[in-house]
């Protein structure tokens, strides 16, 4: 069974799959824990994305970016791997329209999985510079319990969604994928099962359940690569491992209260982080 999903325009513009590529989306992320979908945003609005971006953080080269991932919490930069970083942007203008994180289409197809009170938990940009080696084999969160064999064939409880602001070929360095690892109990495995590597293109969507191994390949070309990885999940979840100490949503409270009504509940996470930040800033007895 393939995992990559070809949408048409009118899905694109209707914001909705068809009935055929709604399930062999949903069966590509049952039985590989990633979907590959192609063409769900127009190029037009993920040219402002990376414009976004470049604004924000391009001017920062590998050694600049190294020495920001350095500062003291609250810091928006995280050093993720060599010559990696993850980077929280403020979720404004492009990184704060509600066609980004609230897309009608991938809501669409998350809701069935995640529950219809999901809750975006995270906005980040994984940005590789040239020379990056490859990344640490991962999963993006720990097994939730000890039994692994329940553990890992519950349902999804959190996806992460991987949108490239420009093309990344197999130079730039793709996410590489085990396909079918979000059921495997030992992580080993990866030594003699093929990862699998293809090209990302502007406007595609890389859907991984959480679960899932994966790994950054090599950056062995002359650009950049940036890619946004918005996070949802069950609202029970939360990310206590990879975002306790450090932003996950650049978005204060303020700007969520002048989103409209109907997309609102989804970034309730943006109240809880603002909470969390000021118990850990504030001073504790000895």
């Amino acid at each position: 069974m393939s995992w990559i999903v070809l949408l048409s325009e009118n899905e694109r513009l209707e914001g909705c799959l068809s009935a055929s590529n709604a399930q062999a989306a949903n069966d590509a992320l049952q039985q590989h824990g990633c979907v590959l979908l192609r063409g769900v945003f127009e190029t037009a609005s993920i040219a402002a994305l990376e414009h976004e971006y470049r604004d924000q953080f391009g001017a920062l080269d590998a050694e600049q970016m190294a020495a920001q991932a350095e500062q003291p919490a609250p810091n928006p930069v995280f050093w993720v791997g060599e010559r990696r970083y993850e980077i929280t942007p403020h979720m404004a203008g492009s990184f704060g329209d509600p066609h980004l994180f609230a897309n009608p289409l991938l809501r669409g197809f998350l809701e069935p999985l995640l529950g219809e009170t999901m809750r975006l938990s995270g906005l980040t940009l994984v940005v590789s510079y040239p020379g990056a080696e490859q990344q640490h084999t991962h999963r993006d969160h720990p097994p939730l319990f000890d039994d692994l064999d329940a553990a890992l064939n519950l349902p999804p409880y959190a996806i992460n969604v991987a949108v490239p602001l420009i093309d990344v070929d197999h130079e730039t360095g793709p996410t590489g994928i085990w396909l079918g690892s979000h059921r495997w109990p030992d992580e080993s495995v990866t030594e003699h099962e093929p990862m699998t590597v293809v090209p990302f293109q502007r406007g595609d969507c890389i859907l991984l359940d959480y679960r899932t191994l994966h790994a950054g390949v090599p950056n062995r070309g002359p650009l950049v690569r940036p890619i946004v990885y918005m996070v949802y999940a069950r609202t029970w979840f939360f990310d206590e491992i990879n975002h306790t100490m450090r932003p996950s949503l650049g978005m204060t409270r303020e700007q969520c209260e002048a989103l409209p009504e109907a997309v609102q509940p989804l970034l309730m996470r943006v109240y809880s982080q603002h909470a969390r930040a000021r118990f850990f800033a504030e001073p504790r007895e000895e």
